[in-house]
């Protein structure tokens, strides 16, 4: 059956096609294209699954690419001919594309090469259709694995002679000197975070604080780890104050800044430090800090990773010592600032720190502050702006309030502004016990009744939303109405300082504001809490199923919960990847909501995130959402549920080395497989336990379990399980030595997922091939299967298929003679393992050590 995958192309410019049928020759079509990529250009070479991304309707593009074409390349291997579907040579049909596509080459009198793979002889005349028979006429070329690149570079210089013009196109990938390919190897640069949230254009007063930030964390000479710890009550302005000395400094930290709000008084719970940790390694370019399970690991890491920077590190918003330290560098040029309403004393006794402790604004710097969204009003009425000044107890951030309501009524004067104000603090006496403060609450119940009555609903919605951030589509849902009356509804709360823009379009609300409105939103009825919850999980539940759906297309689903309708669309795969990014830690937020009403949704929403979770490897959260889900499926008594959730904690389990319980949460789940009669559950299992064996060195084991699930699957007709399987037992045989078998279940493996277009499995299935054709001495095909994985792991950013890709390549490459080349390689394989916390980077600086010896001990022999 011809590969008739559907895919998207750009701008396109086709000097050379390579037609070839997948049943007969998909792997040396993929080795024929990346070999004449040494010669020309990769955009102007045309193979379906190469130059086309998933999307695009497949007959269309290829009719384009036909008529775009300079040259057609035939492949014909031992079935070309002969391969038959319900009794007819595919060949005879008029609708195959093999035929079609040599058709049009003669009809639009392209020049037309036939490829002969491995001896195989060009069919007789009269075994093919009319239309095509005069491709027995052409000029044949050969090609055979045994003189790949030889063979290849014949076919690259004839093309050259048909194709004159297309020196301008040669490759930038590589480049061709004295017939020596040479990789160009782009060098990695350090990455630079810059996680600083913007600072408040009005910032007024503090000098003195100011002063002393600069005493103490610009003179910071290396030896000891300087630490500025900045209290002080709720809305004081200790997060402004740590934002404005960052920018003001940043020039001098050319390293760098990294910056967490660690909630730790908000309305949820506290961020912890392991997931903070998470985020610092990955913003200073480790891809899988999840994979180092333990808090020391993970901090020791980070502790490594800062040594030598000369970076600004910002807590804020924390709760405790014990949540600070492990957060904190090692002693070098960082600096660290730390922000919290608790005075942290423990955090002193241990460390050399500054504590600087925040006092409201004094009468003239909060009358600056008003000053600088009201002007010369506050001038024209002192009296009364010192009234405001002291019912807002100098606090900025009632005071940006009551100046924003101010500014927005030119007309009002600040004594009668002054008067209402009076007015609620004396309803409110009697919450003067409650948090927020009395005065704060004050300011926060009079701006909130001066909001129209879809901005309070609004405003409402928001106190029971997501808590890590919000956009117009998440609230809307939470309040039951439309996203465009909410975006607009959202701006006007951000023009009068109830919300906060972000950079990227999202909004935050400040965590006293947010208590204030989830207490009004209790007390009320609109929007009801119990439907606001369910509609907020619809609204994530079916958006992150249609991102998964992006994702990977080919996966079994399941019948969800919930309004259908609900959630939002994607255009294509990296933008539902980048909304689950932004959106994992309110996903995870909603895993832990403990509510039995909420149960099925609960377990649902982790199936639809494990494919994400398993692409990206955010160990962290895939645990705790597997967790929380294990909890909610055991309760809601859905054994079916029960079962599919532990398979997937366990694939979370294994991913993390935690195999012991990966084998007992896999083991269970066969167990109910069985009971309930779901045979691919019950595979599934059986697979999953086959890959714990694999990595515990039980591959002879693991096969007998990969033989039994494969079984089902081919009985199933489960493609894309087949595929994984048949790696599986790829990598098996692989590592008990039985080569052979490994070149022929990766090669079956590869097929598969470049029918299914699924980069990820292409990457693993085409490292497996590589490492066996290498081992086999056929290094040409090995490095052919090393750049198909390369490249596959490259689409899908996988650094960790890439760093295996090109370790691999080192290795054929040190085999070829070209120890340079070898190096190249693996210092860039070295770079992604370390960046992703991979310990085969160790391996791999020992290949590099033994590289170095062996060029000194040639150099001496030289001399």
């Amino acid at each position: 059956m011809y590969v008739t995958t559907a895919l998207r192309l750009g701008s396109l410019v086709v000097d050379i096609f390579i037609n070839y049928r997948s049943s007969d020759a998909s792997f040396g079509a993929a080795a024929t294209f990346e070999l004449l990529t040494d010669y020309f250009d990769r955009s102007t070479i045309f193979l379906d699954n190469q130059s086309m991304s998933p999307g695009s309707v497949y007959p269309d593009q290829i009719r384009t690419a036909l008529q775009a074409m300079r040259v057609l390349v035939v492949l014909i291997g031992p079935n070309w001919l002969t391969e038959v579907d319900e009794g007819q040579r595919l060949i005879q049909r008029e609708e195959d594309w093999v035929r079609r596509e040599i058709r049009t080459a003669i009809e639009r009198a392209v020049p037309v090469i036939p490829v002969l793979l491995d001896g195989v002889a060009l069919p007789a005349a009269d075994l093919l259709p009319a239309d095509i028979r005069s491709l027995v006429h052409r000029q044949v070329a050969e090609i055979r694995h045994r003189s790949l690149r030889a063979d290849v570079d014949r076919l690259a210089n004839h093309l050259e002679s048909l194709l004159p013009s297309t020196s301008a196109h040669r490759s930038v990938g590589r480049r061709r000197a004295g017939g020596e390919v040479t990789e160009v190897v782009e060098s990695e640069q350090t990455v630079v975070p810059r996680e600083l949230p913007a600072s408040n254009h009005h910032f007024v007063g503090r000098e003195g604080q100011l002063e002393l930030l600069d005493c103490c964390l610009r003179t910071n000479g290396g030896q000891v780890l300087p630490i500025v710890v900045v209290t002080g009550t709720a809305g004081i302005g200790k997060t402004a104050l740590a934002v404005r000395w960052a920018h003001r400094a940043a020039a001098e930290f050319p390293d760098g800044q990294l910056y967490v709000d660690l909630r730790g008084f908000g309305p949820g719970e506290p961020v912890t430090p392991m997931e903070a940790l998470s985020g610092f390694l990955r913003a200073l370019g480790m891809q899988r800090p999840e994979e180092l399970n333990g808090l020391a690991e993970r901090s020791a890491r980070f502790r490594t990773m800062m040594t030598d920077r000369r970076m600004i590190v910002l807590l804020d918003n924390a709760y405790s010592a014990q949540q600070v330290e492990p957060l904190l560098p090692g002693a070098g040029p960082a600096v660290v600032l730390v922000t919290s309403r608790n005075s942290l004393r423990e955090l002193h006794i241990g460390h050399a720190t500054t504590p600087v402790q925040l006092e409201p604004l004094s009468s003239d710097a909060a009358a600056r502050l008003l000053a600088a969204d009201v002007g010369d009003r506050v001038a024209h009425e002192k009296d009364a702006a010192d009234r405001l000044t002291a019912l807002c107890a100098g606090i900025p951030l009632a005071l940006r309030i009551v100046a924003e309501r101010l500014a927005s009524r030119p007309t009002t004067s600040l004594t009668s502004l002054a008067n209402e104000l009076e007015d609620e603090r004396s309803r409110l006496a009697s919450l003067s016990a409650l948090d927020p403060p009395a005065n704060v609450r004050a300011v926060f119940s009079w701006s909130y009744r001066q909001l129209d009555e879809f901005l309070a609903t609004v405003f409402r919605a928001i106190g029971l939303g997501p808590r890590r951030g919000f956009d117009a589509d998440s609230i809307a849902a939470v309040a039951g109405c439309p996203a465009a009356p909410v975006e607009r509804a959202l701006i006007d709360l951000s023009r009068v300082h109830l919300v906060t823009e972000q950079p990227d379009g999202r909004y935050s609300m400040h965590d006293l504001l947010r208590i204030y409105a989830g207490e009004l939103a209790r007390r009320g009825e609109d929007p009801s809490p119990g439907d606001a919850s369910r509609r907020l999980f619809d609204y994530y539940l079916h958006s992150a199923e249609r991102a998964d759906l992006m994702l990977t297309p080919h996966r079994t689903r399941i019948p969800l919960v919930g309004d259908p309708e609900a959630g939002r669309d994607f255009p294509d795969a990296v933008t539902a990847r980048q909304w689950l990014a932004a959106e994992e830690p309110n996903l995870i937020a909603l895993s832990q909501m403990d509510d039995r009403r909420l149960d099925v949704r609960r377990w649902q929403l982790a199936y639809v995130l494990r494919d994400y979770f398993y692409l990206t490897k955010q160990l962290d959260g895939w645990i705790e959402s597997h967790v929380n889900a294990l909890n909610a499926a055991c309760r809601s008594g859905d054994t079916r549920a029960e079962a599919l959730t532990r398979n997937n904690l366990g694939m979370a389990m294994t991913a993390a080395g935690r195999l012991d319980e990966a084998v007992r949460l896999f083991t269970t789940a066969k167990e109910i497989f069985e009971r309930i009669g779901d045979g691919m559950g019950t595979s599934n299992s059986v697979a999953n336990i086959a890959s714990v064996l694999r990595r515990q060195g039980d591959s002879a084991l693991a096969l007998t379990y990969l033989r039994e699930a494969l079984s089902y699957y081919r009985q199933e007709g489960a493609l894309s399980h087949i595929g994984i399987t048949l790696r599986g037992m790829a990598h098996a045989h692989l590592q008990l030595g039985q080569l052979t078998e490994a070149v022929q279940h990766a090669h079956e493996a590869v097929d598969i997922a470049t029918w299914l277009s699924h980069d990820l499995d292409i990457a693993q299935a085409d490292n497996i091939l590589g490492a066996a054709h290498r081992l086999l001495d056929d290094l040409p095909l090995a490095e052919i299967a090393y750049q198909q994985a390369l490249a596959a792991a490259r689409r899908c950013e996988s650094r960790y298929e890439e760093a295996w890709s090109l370790r691999g390549l080192g290795a054929v490459a040190l085999a070829t003679h070209q120890p340079d080349k070898a190096r190249q390689h693996w210092c860039a394989a070295l770079r992604l393992y370390q960046s992703v916390g991979s310990t085969l980077a160790n391996e791999v600086s020992e290949d590099l050590a033994r590289l170095a010896r062996s060029n000194d001990e040639s150099d001496g022999a030289a001399g």
